[in-house]
């Protein structure tokens, strides 16, 4: 499977535990950003005859896509499908924050071909939305999702995260509660991650913002599960979770290790064990695509060993585990041996177990699933 992934990186309003690459929008730099996109495009057509793959996913990532016009929506597509060949049937998943979503807009998606919406409310409580800096409440998070019913796109994810900020148990079963009442059909919870730099990381390293400590972290993703799976959602992947036929094909794509191919600024690109990634910083992308030709400051082969390490880490992710077949089938048996000794370890200590077939994490694995997988790299 192909995909395609274009990062938007304009925002409405900076969350302060946010650390990906955005700008808050302004018409001209979304000018600018269009007719550089442009020429990292056809440069990439260019020098990688891979680009003419189908694509069968199509991902709309942030940023939040959703905060510009209609019209700017509409060249963006344009720019896009008159550049790439595009299944009939794909998947084609845009972000959106629920403050940025109005009729006519989900109007103009649908005529697009967006049939996925991956919408950020992260939580249903108006004391986390505060503690979190979300700019939308309660209520019109649960309008944004009957906005989306009535719009006819067919699956809906909602983004949540957990241990926000002074969070507390009931806190998170009130987010799950009003969840499970509007039936998404997918769902991703993440626990929050304090980044280095951003306004949460400042705060975190000064002592002035408290989080759950571990173990309530891990209690709130295991009731997480529970609640969830009692519910018929599928638990497919460590932070994901899908009613019958809703998992996320371009997600699926990566976490497979699958080719995929990544537009715009700090867009990663990964073709055949070998891996790309654009510059973070959008004046920079914009820049240096204009004076070279990319905008990419990654750019390696990667030996065996690291991809079969990147091999099991993205199988662990998945709750189904690593298929052991297919990777000895594909690394040899010696890349297996060598981590033989921290696999057996790691299982000695509960976090893992093997059956014929596939290595996976368990229940208590999934809950330190970065760092069990960092020791398999």
């Amino acid at each position: 499977m192909s995909s395609l992934y274009i990062h938007i990186p304009f925002c409405a309003h900076a969350c302060p535990y946010c650390d990906f690459s955005f700008e808050l929008l302004n018409g001209e730099l979304v000018k600018r950003y269009l007719e550089t996109l442009v020429i990292e495009i056809e440069r990439r057509r260019e020098e990688y005859p891979w680009c003419d793959t189908k694509f069968e996913t199509l991902f709309f990532g942030g940023g939040t896509p959703t905060v510009l016009t209609p019209e700017r929506l509409k060249e963006i597509f344009g720019i896009i499908r008159a550049s790439f060949s595009i299944v009939s049937d794909a998947e084609i998943t845009m972000e959106a924050n629920p403050e940025t979503l109005t009729d006519a807009k989900l109007g103009t998606l649908g005529e697009l071909g967006v049939n996925r919406l991956s919408v950020g409310v992260q939580a249903f409580t108006e004391a986390s939305l505060k503690r979190l800096g979300r700019h939308h409440s309660v209520e019109r998070a649960v309008r944004a999702v009957s906005q989306v019913r009535a719009s006819g796109i067919s699956n809906l994810n909602l983004d949540l995260i957990y241990a926000a900020p002074e969070q507390t148990t009931a806190d998170w079963e009130e987010t799950l509660d009003r969840t499970i009442d509007l039936q998404p059909d997918h769902l991703s919870a993440y626990g929050l991650t304090i980044e280095e730099g951003t306004p949460f990381g400042k705060a975190w390293s000064t002592g002035m913002l408290m989080v759950p400590v571990e173990e309530v972290q891990a209690d709130l993703y295991t009731r997480t599960i529970e609640r969830l799976t009692a519910q018929a959602y599928h638990h497919y992947e460590v932070s994901n979770f899908a009613k019958t036929g809703a998992m996320c094909r371009h997600n699926l794509g990566y976490w497979s290790g699958s080719d995929y191919l990544g537009l715009g600024p700090s867009a990663h690109s990964h073709f055949q064990g070998r891996r790309f990634a654009n510059t973070k910083r959008l004046e920079s992308y914009i820049q240096l695509t204009n004076e070279r030709g990319n905008a990419l400051d990654l750019d390696e082969k990667l030996s065996a060993d690291q991809q079969a390490g990147e091999t099991i880490m993205l199988g662990l992710r998945m709750i189904e585990g690593l298929d052991l077949d297919a990777f000895t089938g594909r690394f040899g048996s010696e890349a297996y041996r060598v981590r033989q000794p921290v696999i057996t370890s790691l299982t000695a200590a509960g976090f893992l177990e093997q059956s014929p077939r596939f290595l996976r994490l368990t229940r208590k694995g999934l809950t330190v699933a970065d760092t069990v997988c960092a020791e398999l790299m």
